[in-house]
């Protein structure tokens, strides 16, 4: 599973393309992360690069892989994230790690996901969650480019110097392959203490998911309003 650098008429000067099916199945200056132990301590669950939040001591760490083109992953992110952030991020329960897997339209995915990692690391989800906010505004845009561009330009990126950073393309390469390895082929797809998880996607399913560890009642759930947890493309 390879990203492909390629010129694309859709953004016109620059863009990029996911070749291989796993993926067609799935729903400024660069700086370094900030001197903070909470963010770049490594842990058992985490690799060099990922963009984390939350404290190395926390029992759980969940890592999310997610499209900014997938409609279930803006829904996430939009209206469930904020209270899992509150309840179980702030409060040191959960360390969270948002990893790339980019889907269709996936030259749209890679330019977002891109741009996110060319801007300073403290703006990184600053960036994804402005994305998924305006998820529907970007995607249905006539001028598709011009989308992407002002976006880079608010974050402090040149667009078509970030299109065409081959570290950057190189660094979300490794992220999809591993992705794929583990067993990754929807999005979103959550995976909580290196175990890869179905069917968890609100703050119910993760309380029953965590409440052992945690050492709390298991909740009774009521899915009777959660969205899939996958977007099924």
């Amino acid at each position: 599973m390879i990203i492909n650098h390629k010129f694309d008429s859709l953004l016109k000067t620059a863009a990029l393309c996911v070749a291989g099916a796993a993926l067609l199945s799935a729903c400024g200056d660069k700086k370094e992360k900030p001197a903070n132990s909470d963010i770049s301590t490594p842990t058992a669950y985490t690799v060099a690069g990922d963009h984390i939040m939350g404290s190395p001591d926390a029992p759980i760490t969940v890592v999310e892989y997610a499209s900014v083109t997938c409609t279930h992953c803006a829904t996430w992110s939009t209206t469930i994230f904020p209270q899992f952030k509150k309840k179980f991020v702030d409060t040191g329960k959960v360390r969270y790690v948002f990893r790339e897997f980019p889907t269709p339209p996936a030259e749209l995915a890679m330019a977002g996901h891109l741009i996110a990692n060319c801007a300073p690391e403290d703006k990184f989800f600053d960036i994804i969650h402005v994305q998924f906010k305006r998820q529907r505004e970007i995607l249905t845009a006539p001028d598709k480019k011009a989308q992407y561009t002002k976006l880079a330009k608010t974050a402090g990126v040149d667009f078509d110097a970030c299109m065409a950073d081959e570290a950057e393309i190189n660094r979300l390469n490794n992220v999809i392959e591993n992705g794929v390895n583990i067993g990754v082929g929807v999005t979103p797809t959550f995976i909580i203490n290196g175990k890869l998880t179905k069917n968890i996607f609100s703050i119910e399913d993760f309380e029953k998911a965590f409440a052992e560890t945690l050492g709390e009642p298991i909740p009774e759930t009521d899915k009777s309003d959660a969205a899939p947890a996958g977007d099924g493309h």
